[in-house]
């Protein structure tokens, strides 16, 4: 197994990409990962999910003698299974959290963004550099980065293969936070302890209507949020968290 399994604290589930030495994706990470984030978000116990990677990088890209030896059709199916898994992780209605522990480089910075929220080490280093090997960012990174950063820079860095620094990546939007050196995972626990408090119906409906309405225009846009809202307030968490406020004590939600 290349992704180990772990639930540090109630409601937290972390997914460590373990493969020495520079954890690269592979069809069976890629499948492994899939597997993985749709349990998650099938099991009931968990309410967030965290990715991160082993050692001291999150992931350095792809596998570059699988990428060497794809004809179309292969690299086809690479791009597509990675998507696969993307797509797992956006229509889940759970959060997911990236701790980027190190470099993420070409598919490992496409998998962070497609996480919901990014923390990165201080000394952590991301780029899609794919253009210095002579092929484009295929798993999304076209798509994402232009979302997360604009499309200038999003092209400058695509263009030139830069890599950039996690302050810099906080500067422009693809970070939410910076940590200090080797504690992004702790601080995403942290963010994630934040996050199994609050009603997990409203979670799920928060990320749908984010997603869902990004290419709408924005007065169907507003028309989804409010069914969404509408549908929350009948369910009993809506009515539980009123009562908590309103009492001065801790809402205790079921998903209900």
């Amino acid at each position: 197994m290349n992704v180990n399994i772990e639930n540090p604290v109630s409601g937290v589930r972390v997914l460590t990409i373990d493969r020495p030495p520079v954890n690269a994706l592979n069809e069976e990470i890629v499948d492994e990962l899939r597997d993985a984030v749709k349990a998650a978000m099938l099991d009931g116990r968990v309410r967030v999910l965290v990715i991160t990677g082993a050692g001291k990088i999150f992931v350095a890209g792809a596998d570059l003698d699988r990428l060497l030896a794809a004809d179309m059709d292969a690299g086809r199916k690479m791009a597509d299974g990675v998507k696969g898994l993307h797509r797992e992780m956006r229509q889940g209605g759970k959060p997911v959290i990236a701790a980027i522990n190190g470099m993420a480089a070409g598919g490992g910075l496409e998998l962070a963004m497609a996480c919901d929220v990014r923390i990165a080490d201080q000394n952590a280093r991301m780029g899609l550099p794919e253009v210095t090997l002579g092929v484009l960012p295929g798993a999304g990174g076209t798509q994402m980065l232009p979302r997360l950063v604009g499309a200038g820079k999003a092209m400058e860095m695509m263009f030139t293969g830069m890599i950039i620094d996690a302050n810099d990546a906080l500067q422009l939007g693809l970070v939410e936070q910076v940590a200090i050196v080797e504690s992004a995972l702790d601080l995403a626990l942290k963010m994630a302890a934040r996050m199994v408090k609050n009603a997990p119906l409203a979670i799920s409906e928060i990320k749908a209507a984010v997603y869902d309405t990004m290419s709408l225009p924005l007065d169907q846009g507003l028309a989804e949020e409010t069914g969404r809202f509408a549908r929350l307030c009948r369910t009993a968490d809506k009515n539980e968290g009123i009562t908590a406020f309103k009492s001065r004590r801790t809402a205790v939600f079921k998903g209900i």
